[in-house]
């Protein structure tokens, strides 16, 4: 139980990370503070923490291809209404149009499941059982 509360808490920090360059850099705003939160802690801590401790057993080519599905899921949803975020412009970086945006996103979402297992596997030791 306390390996995927650490894989959980390895993908809110990485998330943290990235919502920090996004806020920097205006990548995407969200539509509200609380919309924030949900992604932040259920998409990214607790479904991608989750799956990513549940394909950690797998192969990376195993692994980041299951991550790259999970996010298109979830960016095609947020586009056709869940409406949690959006990318000012319809562009995220050099990228533009709503298509594109998903399918570039999505190849990110892919490296949760296929680097947390890996850090996962240097923080572990340092973690008093």
């Amino acid at each position: 139980m306390v390996k995927v509360a650490v894989f959980m808490l390895l993908c809110l920090v990485g998330q943290l990370g990235m919502e920090a360059v996004a806020t920097a850099f205006k990548l995407w705003k969200y539509t509200s503070v609380k919309n924030l939160v949900v992604h932040v802690v259920l998409a990214v801590m607790i479904v991608f923490g989750g799956v990513s401790f549940l394909v950690s057993g797998l192969p990376s080519y195993v692994r980041y291809p299951i991550g790259v599905a999970l996010g298109f899921i979830y960016e095609f949803s947020n586009a056709s209404g869940l409406d949690l975020f959006y990318f000012p412009g319809d562009r995220f970086l050099f990228f533009r149009r709503r298509a594109s945006i998903i399918i570039v996103i999505s190849l990110m979402w892919g490296m949760y499941p296929l680097l947390v297992p890996i850090v996962y596997s240097y923080v572990a030791p340092l973690i008093v059982w």
